[in-house]
C-alpha cells in the first residue's frame, strides 16, 4: 500500500546520491545489470542522478519494505527518458549510506505509485 516517503528521507537519499562517496553509494549489481539493460553504455553516477532528481522533483509516496541490511527501505516508480522505472532504495542509518535494490522497468504484478 503507498504510503507517504518522508520529506526529510527523500533529501537525505538525493543528497547522498548526488554527492555521497563510493562507499555510501551502493549499488547491487542486480539494479546497475537492470539499468544498463534499459540504458546501455550508461554509468552509474547516471543511475544516481536520474533516482535522486525523482526525489527531488517527482516522488512523494511509495511502498514500505524491510530488508536485510537495517534502514528504512522504500520502492517507487519515477520517470527518466520516457520509461517509467521502479527503484528501491534504502537509507541506512546512522552511517548515512544509501543501498540502491532496484532501477527496472515496474514488472507486473509489482507495486507502482
Amino acid at each position: 500500500m503507498p504510503v507517504e516517503i518522508p520529506e526529510l528521507w527523500r533529501q537525505t537519499v538525493a543528497e547522498l546520491l548526488r554527492n555521497g562517496r563510493a562507499d555510501q553509494v551502493l549499488i547491487r549489481q542486480r539494479a546497475r545489470r537492470d539499468w544498463s539493460d534499459l540504458f546501455p553504455d550508461s554509468f552509474d553516477y547516471q543511475l544516481r542522478d536520474a533516482l535522486a532528481d525523482a526525489l527531488e522533483r517527482e516522488v512523494t509516496s511509495g511502498t514500505r519494505h524491510e530488508m536485510e541490511e537495517p534502514g528504512e527501505t522504500y520502492g517507487f516508480t519515477f520517470h527518466h527518458a520516457g520509461r517509467a522505472i521502479y527503484g528501491k532504495v534504502n537509507l541506512a542509518a546512522p552511517d548515512r549510506i544509501v543501498i540502491v535494490y532496484s532501477a527496472h522497468r515496474p514488472l507486473l504484478g509489482k507495486e507502482t505509485v
